[in-house]
């Protein structure tokens, strides 16, 4: 096996303590997670679709559009022109 290397990364406090209580009570480290996930990307060659799931916002937007619920506009101009209007 290679040599070890240490990958920093910055994320929010309050998401790290989050996740570090959820990680310690699946018996691991915040170490173990990343070397998993990053030996998963090293063999598979793709982020794990899994990360990109939508969240509830997103999923609302999407039913939203399902049902008609979004403005239509009959050019770019006029949408460009709508995005704007508070400018």
């Amino acid at each position: 096996m290679a040599a070890s290397r240490m990958v920093q990364a910055r994320v929010p406090g309050d998401i790290q303590d989050a996740a570090s209580q959820v990680i310690r009570a699946s018996g691991l480290t915040v170490s173990d997670v990343v070397r998993v996930l990053m030996t998963r990307i090293a063999q598979d060659k793709e982020i794990p679709a899994a990360l990109f799931q939508p969240n509830a916002e997103t999923l609302a937007a999407f039913a939203e559009v399902e049902r008609g619920g979004l403005e239509r506009f009959a050019s770019v101009d006029a949408l460009f022109a709508d995005l704007h209007a508070d400018d």
